[in-house]
């Protein structure tokens, strides 16, 4: 008897390698045995049915109605997914998406399931960029027949509410863990891909700007960096700076300036420091504006703040 690689069957089926391999491990290929560490198969064999993934008896033909291979179900599926507790996701296997559910459009802020059904496709989305290339890489997998997860993504949401032209303000920054699986024909050949998301943190506008002001007062010896601070909340510039005084009724930059400047009034109390020294210590030049702006905010100069001090 012939026999083929792993390798060699993924080809000949039209399946990925590690599908042939999952299928081996699970001894659903009759006649395999292994050769050292790697599985052989019979050359003979047509491609294997595996039981397990047997949700429809028609194979789907028509992509301008890719759920009417799972007949008489179609109703119950579609129940299952509205109803689902968390955002679901179910694509067409060339990433076009097919079916969600009400709970994906509350969570993603999406007007209505006629905005992405038939139009979002995962693949080609430049939206999903924002996770990066390596998170795209594995959602590609989940689309060659792999089971996919991943945590800790941060759901564009921004760009979402700028995509569909919505009115709705919201910044909050909703934190998903996604799974990823396929569905597959009764003759293995991919069906669907269902991505289920799970919140995993949702962090609220006082959430947000704290940790902002956290990060503020642990970089306050730095330069002032509106973008940087920005990031750290995953907001953009201008959402952040709104956002900020709306919370905190002053600019990131008067709170920057306050911690400098409670800063620097600790460091005049330092005898052993010049006034000089003391600016440079807290990252400020003595001959620039920051003395200006003591004054206004302590009403005293440096030097007479440190006279003060010495008095009491």
């Amino acid at each position: 008897m012939e026999y083929m690689t792993v390798q060699e069957a993924a080809k000949k089926w039209g399946i990925s390698v590690r599908r042939v391999q999952y299928l081996c491990n699970h001894k659903t290929i009759r006649g395999i045995t292994k050769l050292g560490k790697f599985w052989i198969i019979p050359r003979e064999l047509g491609k294997p049915k595996d039981s397990r993934y047997k949700l429809n008896e028609e194979k789907q033909n028509d992509s301008n109605q890719p759920m009417q291979s799972l007949g008489e179900n179609i109703e119950v599926f579609s129940k299952i997914i509205e109803f689902f507790p968390y955002p679901i996701h179910v694509y067409a296997p060339d990433g076009t998406m097919i079916l969600t559910n009400e709970e994906c459009l509350r969570v993603m802020h999406i007007p209505s399931k006629d905005k992405i059904i038939g139009k979002f496709n995962v693949l080609q989305d430049p939206i999903i960029d924002e996770w990066g290339e390596d998170t795209r890489r594995q959602i590609i997998r989940s689309f060659q027949g792999e089971f996919v997860q991943f945590q800790g993504l941060v759901m564009p949401i921004q760009n979402i509410l700028r995509r569909f032209e919505s009115n709705e303000v919201c910044s909050d920054i909703s934190i998903q863990n996604i799974i990823c699986f396929p569905i597959f024909h009764n003759d293995s050949q991919l069906a669907y891909v269902v991505h289920v998301f799970i919140t995993a943190r949702i962090y609220t506008d006082e959430e947000k700007m704290s940790k902002a002001k956290k990060y503020i007062e642990e970089h306050w010896i730095e330069e002032f960096d509106l973008s940087r601070i920005a990031q750290s909340v995953n907001l953009s510039k201008y959402h952040f700076s709104r956002l900020f005084k709306k919370e905190t009724s002053i600019t990131p930059f008067n709170y920057y300036q306050d911690i400098k400047i409670a800063k620097l009034k600790d460091t005049l109390c330092d005898r052993g420091l010049s006034i000089s020294e003391a600016f440079s210590a807290c990252g400020l030049d003595y001959n620039g504006n920051y003395a200006k702006v003591f004054k206004n905010r302590v009403g005293l100069t440096p030097s007479q703040y440190r006279k003060m001090i010495g008095q009491k």
